[in-house]
C-alpha cells in the first residue's frame, strides 16, 4: 500500500497510559509529511524530466538512424559511382587500345601500299628508260646506216664526176642503175622495219 503526506497527517494513534506525547507525534509526522511532500514533488519534477529525456533520446536515436542510413546511402552511391567510374575508364581505355590499334593498322596498311606504288612507279620507269633507250639505239644504228650509205653512194658519185666524160658510157644507164639501188634499199629498209616490229 502507497502511503501519502495526507495519509501521514490523518494517521491516528490509539491512546495508551504511558504513550507518547501527542503534540511531538503530531509534530514529527508533520515534519515527514512536509518532507515526503517534497520528495514527491522531486520525484515527479524527476519523473517528468526523465520522460522529457527519453524524448530528447529517442528523437537522437532517430536522428542518428535517418543519419546512419545517409551515410549508408552516401556510401553506396559513392561505391556505384566509383564502380561506374571504373567500367566507364575500362570501356574507355578498351575503346582507345582498339582504336589505337586500328589506326596503326591502317597506317602499315597505307604505308604498304605507298612503297608498293613507288615500286610501281620505278619499274615503269625504268621499262620506259629501257624503251627508250632501245628506240633511240635503233635510230641511231639506221642514222649509221644511211650515214654509211650515203658515203659510199657520194664516193661512188664522186668517181663518176672525176672521170673523163669519154669515159662515161651512158649516163642515163648510170642514173637507172643509181635509181635501182635506191628503190631496192628502200625495200630493205621495209623490210627490216617490219621484222623489227
Amino acid at each position: 500500500m502507497e502511503i501519502t503526506p495526507l495519509d501521514i497527517r490523518k494517521q491516528e494513534f490509539k491512546k495508551s497510559f504511558n504513550g507518547y506525547d501527542k503534540h511531538e507525534v503530531d509534530s514529527f509526522l508533520e515534519m515527514v509529511a512536509e518532507q515526503m511532500e517534497s520528495l514527491v514533488r522531486e520525484n515527479m519534477a524527476f519523473q517528468e524530466n526523465s520522460h522529457e529525456i527519453e524524448k530528447q533520446i529517442d528523437y537522437y536515436r532517430k536522428m542518428e538512424k535517418t543519419l546512419q542510413d545517409t551515410l549508408t546511402s552516401a556510401q553506396r552511391t559513392t561505391d556505384d559511382f566509383r564502380s561506374n567510374a571504373a567500367k566507364e575508364a575500362e570501356i574507355i581505355l578498351k575503346n582507345a587500345a582498339l582504336e589505337s590499334d586500328n589506326i596503326i593498322q591502317t597506317a602499315k596498311k597505307d604505308v604498304l601500299t605507298v612503297k608498293s606504288d613507288i615500286k610501281t612507279l620505278i619499274t615503269m620507269k625504268n621499262n620506259f628508260i629501257a624503251r627508250f633507250r632501245g628506240l633511240i639505239e635503233a635510230y641511231m644504228k639506221i642514222l649509221d646506216q644511211e650515214m654509211n650509205e650515203h658515203k659510199l653512194e657520194m664516193n661512188e658519185f664522186n668517181q663518176v664526176i672525176k672521170e673523163p666524160p669519154e669515159n662515161v658510157m651512158n649516163l642515163g644507164a648510170l642514173f637507172n642503175q643509181f635509181k635501182k639501188e635506191e628503190e631496192n634499199y628502200g625495200e630493205d629498209k621495209k623490210h627490216s622495219g617490219i621484222l623489227r616490229e
